[in-house]
């Protein structure tokens, strides 16, 4: 029996050595590399193809008054552009990054006047509480800069910086508001109108890229993004006037205009082949030792 015994012990650690082998040689293949070659393993000079999601905050239109004594209030809207990224690498340190994005963006406005300014009265209040979002949806090529500190071996700080390509697919398309209210007479009062366009008669402008933050390596190697980014734009998307009417007060007008300029956040999924490359390295040091 305790022959039997023994040699069945035999049998489980003859086992079990023989089915953690590779991986006992796969740990010693990674420990002998220094974090610098083992970079160069896992981040070869070669194309990378990752993902990327971006939620945003877009900055508010601009509303100048010209006359009147009243203007809409504008207000911060939401955003998100997403879409595929190809990573250039240029050395450890560098890469530049071209992606092909679409997006989407919101401008918004609120508008409170008493019902006691209007005579007559319209027997309530205007109060314009921004749900009357306008999005404006556009193509987008980011062309960026990457900057690199690995942080040992489970990630890296970064910065980006460079240009954004966008592009709205209409020549121009009407982007209009009109707001009505009845007074106590049952007369309907044009309160707010909004005349403007949304567009650039098919041309491409430029917006600028700055950001940053950090990428942590997972198990399989591919890389997980978190960035904050800031784009930035002078080139108003959005052009028209606004007019303002309270009965018995003279009629309000003004500039209404928007740059779609924003700051969100960046999350992005990279693959990088890591854990192929590094099992070819073990198949080759196995039929090197045989």
């Amino acid at each position: 029996m305790n022959i039997r015994n023994g040699l069945k012990m035999k049998i489980i650690i003859l086992f079990m050595l023989t089915t953690n082998y590779p991986n006992i040689i796969f740990s010693q293949t990674w420990n002998a590399y220094s974090n610098d070659s083992l970079r160069s393993t896992m981040y070869p000079r070669r194309s990378l193809f990752g993902l990327s999601i971006s939620p945003y905050i877009v900055n508010k239109a601009k509303a100048t008054r010209i006359s009147g004594a009243y203007q809409p209030n504008t207000i911060y809207g939401n955003g998100f552009e997403a879409g595929p990224d190809y990573h250039l690498q240029i050395n450890n340190s560098y890469f530049i990054i071209i992606g092909l994005h679409g997006g989407a963006a919101a401008t918004n406005y609120k508008l409170f006047i008493s019902g006691s300014d209007f005579n007559p009265s319209i027997g309530g209040n205007v109060n314009e509480n921004g749900q009357n979002a306008e999005w404006a949806y556009y193509m987008s090529v980011p062309i960026w800069i990457q900057k690199r500190w690995f942080a040992g071996s489970n990630g890296f700080w970064n910065v980006v910086a460079g240009e954004n390509v966008r592009f709205y697919p209409l020549r121009y398309s009407r982007f209009g508001v009109g707001q009505n209210y009845p007074d106590v007479n049952g007369n309907e009062i044009r309160v707010l109108e909004i005349d403007a366009t949304m567009g650039n008669n098919l041309r491409p402008w430029l917006n600028y890229n700055l950001g940053g933050g950090y990428s942590l390596t997972l198990r399989n190697h591919n890389y997980l993004q978190c960035n904050l980014v800031g784009n930035f734009s002078n080139k108003k998307i959005i052009d028209g006037t606004y007019q303002i009417n309270v009965t018995s007060k003279p009629q309000s007008t003004g500039t209404f205009s928007a740059n779609l300029s924003y700051v969100g956040l960046s999350f992005s999924y990279t693959a990088t082949g890591a854990n192929k490359r590094l099992r070819k390295i073990y198949e080759e040091k196995m039929k090197a030792s045989n």
